[in-house]
């Protein structure tokens, strides 16, 4: 069975902004997630919150309808799960209704001078969880949740609740998972954790492994022979099915399925040669084959997609529109202050660089990085060549390396690292503007201090984002982002959309830093004809917008004031309607989509409306 160290645990409980043109004035290039889709959620009471609020607001030129000041934050690192939905959530909820931007809202950006973590016992009602599925959740992990969350829905702890992950990219197409066999599957994994469990103590005590270990997982291998019958195509489930075989004496049965598991797309050769479930298979001239057959395969990732909090997600990774899709909420925390964590400086500074970096294609290296820790290092290293191919077919370099940290680089694009201390001076190494950088490690996002590297390291030398896990997370891998995160950077993703297409178990990610930063996005220029800046308007009028540069045009979504009040097809006419605004200046925003990504390009124009305009 798929192993988490240091324990072993299924895979399938474990995997599942454009050019700116003003016509007044030119501004940075900006990508798929726009300022227009993100909520800047701010502690009015923290001086450092609303620092970090404003100047991101600046330096993203986020709309003011789309700043939220919330006056009841409680203090301290960590809150309830039932306070935040009251005093965080809630509000945050009801001010996008009372606004009128449930159309346009992907993200959720808090500032700094909130709690990283939310104890959510109060949706578990005293149930017991798998080991590895620990306590608390971070602050960015559920708000992403924020659906569920609200409804109390604690299927959100799941390790494969995130629907809009990217998965690796199988010969076959799976059907979605019915809420039954949703059900008998979850019911197969807990029976194999079960034995797990029972097996790691009975080995700690040097005893024989209890009867109910072998009953568990004959229960489990009978659950999943009937789950194959529809889900022939889903590798964890026949993966898992050969271990439970293998461990019960079954082994021709079990190399037959790791067989179809392979066929379906297993290719984690690194794990399969190692795992102690599969020890009775390891002398079969057919088990090796398998494993060359497997570490010789170029891993393929499902195509990234755009996010929108209004598109429900199946659980094949697809838009779905049958009803029992799933949504899902961007979250991000712009910046955490704090005595081992970042200062506001240094907050403040990387949002700037991150902002700079918008569509400068950086010149420089993803490094992957294989450390001598297995522990950190193993559940990802096995992708690392198909990554590093990805990248290279987009023209962006990528070196895996042996070591810790890349020594002596002066051009660090993107960073995965396996590691629970470091200090990045001493690589000798300069990290560019844009990068994302993390290092697969327990208490990365524990910002009190935890006794490890926290991720603020990667943001105090220049990242633009960074991440980590608010409590030990028993370096279970589908609680971390893959590699596969730089692959979807590069191919044009805004910054979070990247990261939460690589996780599929994020309920106790913290993510931090600049939401909307996109380095590889080539954004449309755009121009409005029909309407200069600062033009007064006495009734509406019809404006064309046209764009140059990047992908082709799919559409173009009209905001007065940062609401979204139209859109149309190229070609098509914008109408700007002027009824019911108070007079004085206001402001048009005309965005273009973009591509298959939905690249974003804006040109942002004021206009007066005079008294006429409203009678």
């Amino acid at each position: 069975m798929n192993r988490t160290l240091p324990d072993r645990l299924p895979l399938a409980l474990l995997s599942r902004l454009a050019l700116l043109a003003l016509a007044c004035a030119g501004a940075p290039a900006r990508g798929a997630l726009g300022p227009e889709n993100v909520l800047v959620v701010v502690n009015a009471a923290s001086p450092d919150s609303v620092a970090i609020a404003e100047e991101y607001a600046r330096l993203r030129r986020v709309p003011d309808c789309n700043i939220v000041r919330l006056t009841e934050v409680p203090s301290g690192t960590s809150i309830a799960i039932e306070e935040f939905r009251e005093r965080i959530l809630g509000p945050v909820m009801d001010a996008i209704r009372a606004r009128g931007l449930q159309a346009q809202i992907d993200c959720v950006a808090y500032s700094a001078g909130f709690p990283y973590a939310v104890d959510v016992r109060g949706d578990i009602a005293g149930r017991a969880l798998p080991r590895v599925i620990t306590l608390p959740a971070s602050l960015t992990g559920v708000t992403y949740f924020s659906p569920m969350v609200r409804s109390r829905d604690a299927s959100y702890l799941a390790l494969d609740a995130n629907w809009y992950a990217r998965r690796i990219a199988g010969p076959r197409r799976e059907p979605a998972w019915t809420p039954d066999d949703l059900r008998l599957r979850t019911e197969m994994e807990n029976l194999l954790q079960q034995a797990a469990e029972e097996r790691r103590k009975a080995a700690v005590e040097k005893r024989i492994p209890p009867a109910t270990s072998t009953e568990a997982l004959e229960k489990a291998r009978r659950i999943g022979l009937g789950l194959r019958a529809s889900h022939e195509g889903s590798a964890e489930l026949l993966y898992n099915l050969a271990c439970a075989s293998a461990l019960l004496g079954r082994d021709d049965e079990a190399m037959e399925q790791l067989e179809a598991a392979v066929r379906a797309g297993w290719y984690n050769a690194s794990l399969t040669r190692t795992d102690p479930d599969l020890a009775t298979l390891r002398a079969r001239p057919a088990f090796q084959a398998l494993l060359t057959r497997m570490g010789s395969v170029v891993i393929r990732s499902q195509a990234p997609r755009p996010f929108r909090a209004t598109t429900a997600w199946n659980s094949r990774g697809e838009a779905d529109t049958s009803g029992a899709g799933r949504h899902y909420l961007l979250s991000v925390m712009l910046g955490y202050v704090g005595e081992k964590a970042n200062t506001l400086e240094e907050v403040l500074a990387c949002l700037r660089r991150s902002a700079a970096a918008d569509g400068t294609r950086p010149r420089g290296t993803v490094y992957l990085m294989e450390s001598t820790d297995q522990a950190r290092t193993g559940p990802r290293a096995w992708s690392f060549p198909s990554v590093a191919k990805a990248l290279e077919e987009m023209g962006v370099r990528a070196e895996v390396l042996k070591g810790v940290l890349p020594t002596g680089k002066p051009d660090v694009a993107g960073a995965v690292v396996g590691a629970a201390s470091f200090a990045w001076p001493s690589s000798g190494s300069t990290i560019l503007p844009g990068a994302f950088c993390e290092h697969l490690t327990s208490f990365a996002g524990v910002m009190k201090g935890g006794g490890q590297t926290l991720l603020s390291e990667w943001i105090r030398h220049g990242a633009a984002g960074s991440s980590g896990t608010v409590t030990e997370p028993y370096n279970t891998p589908a609680k971390f982002p893959s590699a596969f995160l730089h692959v979807y950077y590069a191919a044009g993703l805004s910054l979070a959309e990247a990261f939460y297409s690589s996780v599929p178990g994020p309920y106790q990610q913290l993510l931090v830093g600049d939401p909307l930063c996109q380095p590889w996005a080539t954004a449309p220029r755009v121009q409005v004809a029909g309407l200069r800046d600062g033009q007064a308007l006495r009734g509406a009028l019809r404006i064309t917008p046209s764009a140059v540069g990047g992908r082709p045009v799919q559409r173009y979504e009209l905001y007065i004031d940062g609401r979204l009040r139209a859109s149309a097809e190229p070609g098509r006419t914008l109408i700007l309607d002027p009824a019911g605004l108070s007079p004085g200046v206001h402001e048009a925003r005309v965005v273009a989509l973009a591509g298959p990504l939905e690249t974003r390009g804006r040109a942002i124009l004021t206009f007066r409306v005079a008294n006429s305009a409203n009678r």
